[in-house]
């Protein structure tokens, strides 16, 4: 038993993860596409999208944010050694509203997907 010790307590303290977070909630082109500069409302805008994570005051105007995240993690361990890899992407809306509550810019950015897993010395 007492040989058996030392070749088997490596493989007891040793393993991989993976791992997968998702944050908020996912919109999709066809929410974004909906939104009109010059028609949409502030009201429409809260009724297709939900409320903004961040809202910022602007001069004349403000700008609504939202935010999605997917991150996928995995790692490897061995006793004291340790490897581990994050790749965490966004998906992001910011909508500008003026004074009279109808927005004037939209913009956005769709790579939430495109997080993956990986080697942790990968890029």
């Amino acid at each position: 038993m007492r040989t058996a010790l030392p070749v088997l307590l490596p493989l007891v303290l040793a393993g991989c993860f993976f791992g997968k977070t998702k944050d908020q909630r996912p919109w999709g082109e066809e929410e974004v596409a909906r939104i009109q500069v010059g028609k949409t409302t502030k009201a429409e805008v809260l009724r297709l999208l939900g409320p903004p994570k961040q809202i910022v005051r602007l001069l004349e105007s403000e700008a609504y944010m939202y935010s999605h995240s997917i991150q996928k993690e995995t790692g490897t361990y061995l006793i004291v050694f340790n490897m581990h890899r994050t790749d965490t992407q966004y998906d992001a809306i910011t909508v500008i509203i003026n004074r009279q509550d109808v927005v004037t810019a939209v913009g956005h950015r769709f790579d939430a997907e495109k997080a993956g897993y990986g080697f942790p010395w990968q890029d």
